[in-house]
């Protein structure tokens, strides 16, 4: 379980968020929604223990999180880049393996591809992918590392309609077999059961 207790944020003189309460236990997700600057990916970076609040406590299963529980529990994917961009793609895919500690046979990561892409040629170079192809890729992590709490800013962003189908299909599994989600998102989500927060 997830708890947040008065938690507040403040950047110099500005204060970002006030009195931000929430609960989540296994099988829930929890949809964080509001305008840009509003502070959703700074909330994300307090759970994470990335950025400091003012105040409030964030406890995982009792414990108040600190980089170790982040780094074991969570699996976070944000909006900005996260590969090498002169590594072809599939070496990029074996760091994020290896960081993770994660081993898989060939046959394995080559269906976690084609569930995002019909055709990709693994030895392209990471600046070679569009943005949505970026995007797609930074998912693949979604399926290839087993963590209990996924933390997701924006994962829809620059996705084809077909792709958002299948990040929802990933969601409603992850659910089904009792994880956390914590997202940002401008849109709604297409499940049946979800809490939301809105940040003004």
């Amino acid at each position: 379980m997830i708890e947040i207790n008065n938690l507040s944020f403040a950047r110099g003189n500005s204060l970002i968020y006030k009195n931000i309460n929430f609960s989540l236990s296994q099988g829930e997700l929890l949809l964080i929604k509001g305008a840009n600057g509003a502070g959703k990916t700074t909330l994300l970076s307090n759970i994470l223990n990335f950025t400091d609040p003012l105040e409030g406590r964030i406890n995982y299963n009792g414990s108040e999180i600190d980089n170790h529980i982040a780094s074991q529990y969570f699996l976070y994917i944000g909006e900005t880049n996260f590969a090498f961009d002169s590594l072809t793609l599939n070496q990029n895919i074996e760091y994020w393996l290896s960081i993770h500690n994660v081993k898989f046979d060939k046959s394995v990561k080559d269906k976690s591809v084609n569930f995002f892409f019909q055709d990709l040629n693994l030895d392209k170079k990471f600046y070679q992918l569009s943005f949505g192809q970026k995007k797609k890729l930074q998912l693949l992590l979604l399926m290839l590392v087993n963590k209990p709490i996924w933390i997701l800013d924006d994962p829809f962003n620059g996705l084809d309609n077909k792709s958002i189908i299948n990040v929802h299909s990933l969601l409603k599994k992850k659910l089904e077999n009792k994880g956390i989600i914590i997202l940002t998102s401008h849109q709604d989500v297409n499940l049946n059961n979800y809490k939301t927060l809105t940040l003004a």
